[in-house]
């Protein structure tokens, strides 16, 4: 990681006082589902609203050039997801913070995690990320 992003979030977050992070904009565009998966652009919109920034700074907008009924099916499921799945991210730090690459990377993900409810909390969220996929897949059949 970049050290002077680093120095520069130690430096405008302080203790005690306003936080001084300048808010940011996230724009997302896709044109058509068929060939952007929707899944893929429901893990991007994820991965960024989960990010490790205050959630009152940060925006993401989504444009679909093609105006598909089906992005527009996923990004309301995606929204629901979302509801459930960044404050999972925030509580257990987790990354990364696309579900899609969290849940198929092959690694410890027990190291570091020292709350007792993680190994529950994983399972059910792993299997409410199988159940949206489903719902993501259907919707695009």
């Amino acid at each position: 990681m970049d050290t002077t992003f680093c120095f520069c979030l130690y430096r405008y977050e302080r203790e005690g006082e306003p936080n001084m992070l300048a808010p940011v904009d996230v724009f997302v565009s896709t044109v058509d589902p068929m060939k952007e998966p929707p899944l893929v652009t429901s893990n991007t919109l994820l991965s960024i609203l989960a990010m490790d920034y205050p959630v009152e700074k940060i925006s993401c907008y989504v444009s679909d050039d093609g105006a598909s009924m089906l992005t527009f099916d996923s990004l309301a499921e995606t929204a629901e997801f979302a509801r459930k799945w960044v404050p999972y991210c925030k509580k257990f730090s987790i990354e990364p913070r696309a579900p899609e690459m969290y849940f198929t990377l092959k690694i410890d993900y027990l190291k570091d995690k020292v709350q007792p409810t993680f190994v529950k909390e994983r399972r059910a969220m792993k299997r409410e990320y199988e159940e949206f996929k489903v719902r993501i897949n259907v919707s695009c059949g």
